[in-house]
């Protein structure tokens, strides 16, 4: 049985990544070794060695399909090929692509074998035909939904490319889905250049990758908070990136959509933001990361919005969590002292549902 955790290593380039631990050895180290016996050139190519490499499950990567695309395959109950290691320079999968072999039991997990994804026979066409118009992989959703538009198009019409240009996530995710897996699942698209055999408790194994996931996402929300930009985020950009806290988050929105044909993002936010983070608040072993999670993107929501976001922090999400001072006390702690003065200031002396809430100290 082989351990398996995250550790945060310093790369060569002077940067910290986190990168997988197995038995004690990170996974760039395990690479390196196995490369050099069989194939320096391929070595040389990607700089003389794995370590800088960025992992492929980070949410920072160039395209939000590419994300839900690897996060798919992550969760992935049956065996798959999946992505581990990318080419920080490129942060798609045009490049250097690194890839396992899982095999997953209702008790283990398996990293059978490790290689990496040669582009040779690559056809750009048929992936453009993997999105939206692979019609072999519509649901009756899709059916429904596209029917009779977009899914009767080609690739040289004007209507797919308008469509594509606004929806791009969700053509992109299409293409991966249809077209990168089964070419990476055909054999002789992946140069395998090791037998791994390494066998992780499920258990364990689920651990890792939910720890993961929080560390992803607070680095993606902090990111998004120091981006320097006047643009404002709507109700739909709103609720994505409430959906994308949880892996199972789109679906969420989905049948949210479902049941009120729109977004109600008040009731959104009140049920996948608040509520979420008041049991964290009441779990006797509080998971600090997630806590951290939901307050930057309340930070987000506030600092970033347009003026309907910026009303639900202001209506239901400062009002819910100001209802248990100790819970309103430790929430002040963790915000930035902007947003502080903002409540104390501005919500606390306007709202009057807010009448007698203490201050935040």
């Amino acid at each position: 049985m082989n351990r398996i955790k995250m550790q945060k290593v310093m790369t060569q380039y002077g940067y910290e990544e986190e990168y997988w631990s197995v038995d004690g050895k990170v996974l760039p180290q395990y690479l390196d070794e196995y490369v050099s016996k069989i194939d320096s050139e391929y070595l040389r190519n990607i700089g003389g060695t794995f370590d800088g490499l960025c992992p492929a499950w980070s949410k920072e990567l160039d395209f939000k399909g590419d994300v839900r695309f690897v996060w798919e395959l992550i969760r992935r109950d049956n065996s798959t090929i999946l992505p581990i290691l990318l080419c920080p320079d490129d942060l798609d999968f045009s490049c250097t692509v690194i890839v396992v072999e899982v095999d997953k039991t209702k008790d283990f997990v398996y990293w059978n074998r490790v290689g990496y994804v040669l582009h040779d026979n690559e056809d750009f066409e048929e992936e453009k035909r993997s999105g939206i118009l692979c019609l072999e992989a519509y649901s009756d959703e899709d059916w429904e939904k596209y029917g009779d538009n977009i899914a009767l198009e080609n690739t040289t019409s004007y209507l797919w490319k308008e469509w594509i240009g606004e929806n791009w996530e969700e053509e992109l995710y299409r293409r991966r889905m249809n077209y990168t897996l089964p070419y990476y699942e055909t054999e002789g698209n992946v140069r395998w250049f090791q037998d791994l055999n390494w066998c992780f408790a499920r258990s364990e194994y689920e651990s890792m990758v939910q720890e993961f996931w929080e560390r992803t996402t607070l680095e993606h929300l902090e990111n998004i908070l120091k981006q320097d930009n006047n643009r404002k985020l709507n109700v739909t950009e709103c609720a994505i990136l409430i959906a994308d806290m949880i892996s199972d988050g789109r679906v969420v929105l989905q049948e949210h959509m479902n049941d009120y044909n729109e977004i109600l993002l008040h009731l959104f936010a009140a049920d996948m933001v608040t509520e979420p983070l008041l049991k964290l608040y009441d779990g006797c072993d509080e998971n600090t990361l997630m806590i951290d999670c939901y307050i930057s993107l309340i930070e987000i929501m506030w600092k970033k919005g347009d003026e309907a976001v910026r009303n639900v922090v202001d209506v239901t999400i400062l009002e819910r969590l100001s209802d248990e001072d100790t819970v309103w006390q430790r929430f002040g702690e963790l915000i930035s002292s902007e947003f502080k003065c903002y409540i104390n200031q501005e919500v606390l002396t306007t709202n009057l549902m807010m009448c007698g809430v203490r201050q935040l100290e």
